[in-house]
């Protein structure tokens, strides 16, 4: 594990304190890989997901064509979230019902965020 692994507040943590706390924009970045992650970070509160560095690693492995097949999964994946949680578009992904287990649990817990919806 990076030796960065166990600093600060993960972020999906930080994107459900900051929804609690009422901020209208937030952008979820760290950890961001996939369209699963960006759904999970938008139905914690984020309004948008930035995933850089995926998409330049597919870049320089595949070039252009290698990129756009790269976000062209992530669009699926987050379409595919987004049909399995009946949400018509983002909005809806962030007002949906969620389950939040394990260590996540226990960080939103110990920030005192509660599990209002």
């Amino acid at each position: 594990m990076p030796a960065r692994g166990d600093w600060g507040v993960p972020t999906a943590a930080s994107v459900a304190l900051l929804a609690a706390q009422g901020f209208a924009t937030i952008v979820a970045t760290g950890g961001i890989g996939t369209g699963l992650d960006v759904a999970r970070a938008i139905a914690l509160g984020a309004s948008a997901a930035g995933i850089a560095r995926p998409v330049l690693r597919a870049l320089a492995a595949g070039e252009r064509k290698g990129a756009l097949a790269f976000l062209d999964g992530v669009e699926k994946e987050l379409r595919a979230a987004m049909l399995l949680t009946g949400s018509r578009d983002v909005a809806a992904l962030r007002k949906a019902p969620r389950v939040v287990v394990g260590e996540l649990a226990a960080w939103i817990a110990q920030l005192g965020v509660g599990e209002g919806r």
